[in-house]
């Protein structure tokens, strides 16, 4: 555009140049949009930008991912999940058999059976990864512990069961922590059995199928052998395992 100053019109030469547009204080609001405001229009509330189709769907990719990750988790973990109070309290059956008098305190949700029942001679691996059968243990009262590592209540009582396993030492009582962790968690279990002494390490990769066999309704879950080898009783959900009236229980099985 010319100059108006060279301009032949004497009234274009006295008009002032625009000044130019002010700068907004503070408000986070685009120059661009300041500029663009009347003079003199109300402040109202700032218009919201729709969002780019391409976010939405990028947004909706994420929340069905999330969704999908959740649902995996779900089922992978229901297929022996933690044994709740709720779960004990619908799966609890009335002690019946010789051993239901002593079915109290803190074994109160025990079952006892009304006679011993067979067990399939199952197969695990200790520390070194070994063979190990039930059936080696014949002999002796056998305290048959199912947990694994991602359990946090199978972590909490483990201590107990230790501290069971020391009261009787050398007396015919063998505690058998059964891990159901895969093999990518076996250093997981040595690290965490190692500090629950004098328990050992055994683990079983197979026992979450195992379970069913075993009418296991989630973890932990314990199932107490006589000596030979049958079942006599079974706690799901935890339990407190160094208190006087399991000893009384363990007792009266070491003396038949």
């Amino acid at each position: 555009m010319d100059n108006p100053l060279d301009s032949d019109d004497p009234q274009a030469a006295k008009q002032p140049a625009a000044a130019p547009a002010p700068q907004p204080s503070g408000s986070g609001q685009p120059i661009a949009e300041a500029a663009a405001k009347p003079k003199g229009a109300k402040a109202g509330k700032p218009r919201k930008k729709k969002p780019h189709p391409a976010l939405i769907a990028l947004g909706v990719v994420a929340v069905l991912a999330a969704i999908g990750a959740g649902v995996w988790f779900t089922v992978g973990q229901s297929l022996v999940k933690p044994a709740t109070d709720e779960l004990q309290s619908a799966t609890a059956e009335a002690p019946k058999g010789p051993l239901a008098p002593y079915v109290k305190g803190s074994i109160a949700h025990m079952v006892t059976l009304e006679s011993p029942k067979a067990m399939d001679n199952m197969a695990f691996v200790d520390r070194e990864h070994h063979p190990v059968h039930l059936a080696d243990f014949k002999g002796q009262v056998v305290v048959l512990n199912l947990w694994a590592t991602w359990c946090t209540p199978c972590r909490i009582e483990m201590p107990t069961l230790a501290k069971l396993q020391s009261a009787y030492a050398g007396k015919g009582l063998k505690v058998i922590p059964l891990s159901g962790d895969g093999e990518e968690r076996f250093d997981d279990v040595k690290s965490f059995i190692d500090v629950q002494e004098p328990l050992e390490v055994y683990a079983d990769p197979d026992l979450i199928t195992k379970a069913a066999k075993l009418n296991v309704a989630g973890l932990p879950a314990t199932l107490i052998l006589d000596k030979q080898g049958r079942e006599v009783a079974r706690l799901d959900g935890t339990a407190t395992w160094d208190t006087p009236e399991v000893k009384a229980l363990m007792d009266k099985l070491l003396s038949q």
